[in-house]
This record gives C-alpha cells, structure tokens and sequence, in this order.
C-alpha cells in the first residue's frame, strides 16, 4: 500500500504546486516526513483474469483471448516525462503541457514551468494513477476449407487466417502500456503483432 503525500493541484495565484498535511489542510511545502499519509491504493490487483469467445459458422471462425487487471494504481512515470515542462526542447512531450499555469488567476491541472517548487516533492501521489486495462491479447480470424472443397488435391485439411496480438487495450492509463513491469518508465511497452498465415 502507498504511503505517500497526497497532491492538491495548482495554486491559481502563483502556479506553483499544492499538498495536503496529514490533517487535510493544503500547503505549498508539506513536511516530507510528517505529512505522508496511508492512501488504501496498491501495486497488487484485486483482480485479473482472462475470457475467450470461439465463434465457428460455416468455416469460419473467429478466436479472441481477453486479458484484464482491477484494482491496481502504479506511478506513471512516463507521463511524467511527457509533462516535464524541463524537457521542453529536448523531447516530444504531451500537449498537455499547453495548459500549464501561466497567469495569476489561471485554473489548469499543469503547474507552472517556473513553479517554486516544480521538482521538490517528486514521490507525492500526483502520477499514482489506476493501471486497470482490459486488453484485446489474442484474435484469429480465418477460415477452415471442407473436405469437400479438398477432394483431390491431396491435403485433408486447410485453413487460411490473420491473427493479432495486443490489438486494443482499453485503460485510463497515460502512459506507454499499463502492463509495465513497475512503475511506466522507460520500459519497451507491450509490443502489437499481427500475422497472416495457410496452414496445409
């Protein structure tokens, strides 16, 4: 379970970054040891599992295999990177970035590039995000010739087919892939395959 500070957002005033105490109350420089709170989220996942659907109709046939996790919360560390108003320059980043805090009055959810306090509290709870996905693993489609159709051309079985991996995933995760390993930074993210075969 994460034990963390907890992120209160962007002060409209000056941009920078705000936290809550221990005790509810938002500040702009939370006590790194005192203010830390339980926050009832977890890396574990209160559930995953898989389900397939098998569909044949006259040679035909469809094949998929879903994949799903619940109730984890990891680091988005990759957001992270793609909202770092330091990396402006050096890399893509998320246009998210153009919403950041850039007069007194302005009310966003990306403090300013200039923020007091942009960098000082980097393990707060504000890319803690759910890592919860139902992802499309596995399809087939394609289409399996009779015995009839074969007479005579000495096979006794044939199918034609395309087959995917990791088609679609279906998340809130901001991120590259939220089946990363830790916490979505820097990992090659689950890669998307697709395949095209006769099988004689």
């Amino acid at each position: 379970e994460y034990f963390t500070l907890r992120y209160a957002g962007v002060n409209p005033a000056n941009g920078n970054l705000l936290y809550y105490t221990a005790d509810g109350d938002v500040t702009e420089n939370p006590d790194a040891d005192n203010d830390r709170v339980w926050l009832g989220k977890s890396i574990v996942p209160d559930w995953n599992g898989s389900f397939n659907l098998n569909v044949d109709y006259k040679g035909f046939f469809l094949t998929t295999q879903w994949n799903y996790v619940f109730g984890v919360d990891r680091f988005d560390n990759d957001y992270a990177d793609l909202v770092d108003p330091t990396a402006v320059g050096q890399f893509n980043l998320s246009t998210d970035i153009l919403r950041a805090w850039s007069q007194p009055g302005d009310v966003t959810d990306q403090p300013s590039p200039n923020a007091a306090n942009l960098n000082s509290f980097g393990d707060s709870d504000r890319f803690l995000r759910s890592a919860d996905f139902v992802r499309l693993r596995f399809a087939s489609i394609g289409y399996n010739f009779s015995k009839e159709a074969l007479e005579g051309t000495g096979f006794t079985n044939a199918r034609i087919f395309f087959n995917g991996e990791n088609i679609i995933t279906f998340t809130e995760w901001r991120g590259f892939d939220p089946e990363t390993r830790s916490n979505g930074s820097r990992e090659y993210p689950t890669p998307k395959t697709y395949s095209v075969g006769v099988e004689l």
